[in-house]
């Protein structure tokens, strides 16, 4: 069977309709913003060119304090904020959460923190600081960072290495800023944050299921995505990404097809046809 092919124009004409919200095409307000979340599944902070995906710099207003928002709706549990997508920043609708919850968490999961570190798989530092937040609950960064390590740049860096590594492990949110004029973020313990609605639908999907709900959302947002590019995004091994993209194409949830300009195989949007 001939597999369809569209032109790139095409792509990028459905990318700016997806992406653009509001009567001037921007996000004004949080609400605005959680409302693009529940549409689109997820949204990079900053772009990144390899990456089909939103990034909402672009598509806040030019009055809008989006820099805030990032840690406003993770606060406000419409949005979770985290290092997902090939470990960048990225929001997360809370719809699509538990899928990323069902594919990425290790071990025991966000409750497990001194397991994972027994076992190897979470370092010293980073269970320094899950300890201190277990302990004396939600704290501002700069506070965290004098309790846990000595002043110096060395140690700031390793501090905040920390920080990724719990963050892209879903052990510690941001739930909200202490300074907003500095951005000062206050963290606490992922299984303090998470509702329960959402560890629910987690421990009753499979992995399977969860991926194939991330790649439909992933495509329908993107348009059209490079199907050999989908393991180096989501860190998925060729043999599951393959199987996902074929029961998905089998139930018609999304097409195979060719992006003039290209090479190699896409992953289409239905709606594009």
């Amino acid at each position: 069977m001939e597999l369809i092919e569209l032109p790139k124009k095409r792509i990028l004409e459905y990318r700016t309709q997806k992406w653009s919200r509001g009567r001037d095409g921007s996000l004004h307000t949080l609400e605005q913003m959680a409302g693009f979340l529940n549409d689109v599944g997820m949204s990079l902070i900053f772009g990144s060119k390899e990456i089909p995906l939103p990034k909402i710099y672009d598509c806040a207003a030019a009055d809008a304090d989006w820099w805030a928002w990032k840690d406003l709706l993770q606060a406000r549990k419409l949005a979770y904020n985290g290092r997902v997508v090939r470990h960048k920043a990225t929001l997360i609708s809370m719809e699509l959460l538990p899928a990323f919850l069902a594919v990425y968490l290790s071990g025991g999961g966000f409750a497990m923190y001194e397991e994972e570190y027994y076992w190897g798989k979470l370092s010293q530092l980073a269970n320094q600081v899950a300890q201190y937040l277990d302990r004396h609950g939600p704290t501002a960064s700069d506070m965290l960072r004098r309790a846990i390590v000595p002043q110096g740049k060395e140690n700031t860096r390793r501090f905040h290495a920390a920080l990724f590594e719990l963050q892209s492990k879903f052990k510690i949110v941001s739930v909200g800023l202490e300074d907003r004029s500095w951005g000062v973020r206050v963290h606490d313990l992922f299984m303090n944050w998470v509702p329960a609605k959402v560890e629910r639908r987690t421990e009753n999907m499979a992995r399977e299921e969860a991926v194939e709900r991330i790649l439909t959302a992933f495509v329908n947002t993107a348009g059209a995505v490079l199907e050999r590019a989908l393991p180096r995004i989501f860190g998925w091994s060729p043999e599951e990404t393959s199987r996902a993209s074929d029961s998905l194409v089998l139930e018609e949830a999304i097409v195979r097809g060719h992006v003039r300009g290209e090479r190699g195989t896409c992953l289409l949007s239905p709606i594009l046809l």
